[in-house]
């Protein structure tokens, strides 16, 4: 019939769309400059165990903790990684970025819908996850727990998909020691809902993580992580989140919704159980906050459930189609070329070091792995849970309040690798020590 409206099934609301949006920041996140150093010593580690044809347990970068007990959480993505630059370099890290946020983000719309049953709720939590994830998608191993750790919640509110639970649990524990958040999630959702029956696949998962490479030594790994924890406080991803920023708010505005959801009898005194203890864990420092938004997140959903109504559907499926391939291929035209920050990196003063003792800090210690081991050793990274004392004293020298000269002869320190507008340089220089490469970012001295 001529100027009648079309049928409701053949139009598409904007809530649709806006799901579409997180594509956007996804791709251009993906190729952006690589900036992380801890992914670059992950590359050297698969290596290292493609070599050695088992995982690694003693350190193999350092001068500093050479030989000492150390066990790589994550050998299933290392040997991954290794893999992927022997085919092209750095190129392969780009589309792994996409393939695994775009997963991530997809099981948390899956999360979210499930709970809430609304397109509105679903699309407005996957923009805020987006907002709060997104400096944490970066190439290192815990990109992959981002992925990992919806999935777990979808197989185990869904009864058919629950034996995937042993599987993903084994391949979480092969990739990043924050497994044990999940199961710690499992449990408390467990507990929360009295569903006893269930517990069989909770005690199977459990047993998975144990299964993998390391075997017990998983535990290992979890305790050592466990006692580093003043240095991992010398971390600025490790300290308390600030309380305004792009990773902590959109977590209060959910801790809102939450109490919201209790007003509304949405969140039941059970739930508690769940909610405390991840409310807990985002608290405590700014790199807890993606598990812990990730594992309160269906409590968030299900506190917004029939709040909203659908915005009306006003879009043809056209208009729709067109909108859709548009948001698909434009971030390709703007994405960059996802190779190294060389402003980040000392590429080009790595190229003037000898291969003696260097101090340097550890975003540089990570790159040097990368690019100049196994020739030469590091002085520190990244691995906090490895350096005990050091990395303090570390600190301590590099801010000026601890005298220099025992650590350099303490570790037959012959070169320096810092920042150039690091204080200790100008200390350094008045020592005697001479300047054998400078350039805007970096100074080399030996």
């Amino acid at each position: 019939m001529a100027g009648a409206a079309e049928p409701t099934s053949r139009r598409v609301s904007l809530a649709h769309l806006i799901l579409g949006i997180p594509w956007v920041a996804v791709v251009i996140d993906a190729w952006a400059p690589i900036r992380d150093n801890s992914f670059l010593w992950h590359i050297r580690a698969g290596a290292a165990q493609e070599a050695a044809g088992s995982v690694l347990t003693t350190d193999p970068f350092s001068f500093t903790a050479a030989g000492e007990s150390w066990r790589t959480q994550s050998w299933l993505a290392e040997l991954l990684y290794s893999w992927g630059e022997g085919l092209s370099g750095l190129g392969f890290v780009p589309p792994m970025m996409l393939v695994t946020s775009t997963i991530a983000l997809i099981a948390i719309g899956l999360v979210v819908h499930k709970k809430s049953g609304s397109v509105v709720v679903t699309g407005l939590m996957v923009l805020m996850s987006m907002v709060l994830l997104i400096q944490f998608l970066v190439p290192r191993p815990v990109i992959f727990s981002f992925a990992l750790f919806p999935l777990v919640i979808l197989a185990w509110e869904n009864p058919k998909a629950r034996f995937a639970l042993p599987f993903l649990f084994w391949v979480w524990a092969s990739v990043h020691g924050s497994f044990i958040i999940g199961l710690g999630w499992v449990f408390l959702a467990l507990v929360a809902e009295r569903e006893w029956r269930r517990f069989p696949f909770l005690l199977v998962s459990g047993t998975a993580t144990l299964l993998t490479a390391h075997g017990l030594g998983v535990l290992g790994v979890l305790i050592d992580f466990s006692r580093a924890g003043e240095n991992l406080a010398l971390l600025t991803e490790w300290r308390r989140p600030e309380p305004i920023s792009a990773v902590f708010t959109p977590f209060l505005i959910g801790v809102g919704l939450l109490v919201v959801g209790g007003a509304r009898r949405k969140i039941e005194p059970r739930h508690l159980l769940l909610i405390a203890p991840f409310l807990l864990l985002g608290f405590s420092s700014t790199r807890a906050v993606p598990p812990a938004w990730l594992g309160l997140l269906p409590m968030v959903a299900l506190a917004l459930q029939g709040m909203w109504l659908e915005i009306p559907r006003r879009f043809s499926m056209a208009a729709a189609g067109v909108f859709t391939i548009a948001l698909l291929g434009l971030p390709f035209l703007v994405k960059g070329d996802g190779g190294l920050d060389v402003d980040r990196f000392p590429v080009e003063a790595a190229q003037h070091l000898e291969s003696v003792n260097t101090f340097h800090d550890d975003r540089a210690g990570g790159y040097l792995i990368y690019a100049k081991w196994p020739e030469m050793r590091v002085f520190l990274d990244d691995r906090a849970e490895l350096y005990d004392d050091l990395m303090a004293e570390f600190v301590a020298v590099r801010s000026g309040e601890a005298d220099w000269r025992p650590l350099f002869e303490r570790q037959g320190i012959d070169q320096v690798l810092l920042p150039a507008d690091e204080r200790l340089v100008e200390t350094l220089l008045a020592a005697g020590w001479r300047r054998v490469y400078d350039d805007e970012s970096f100074v080399v001295l030996r």
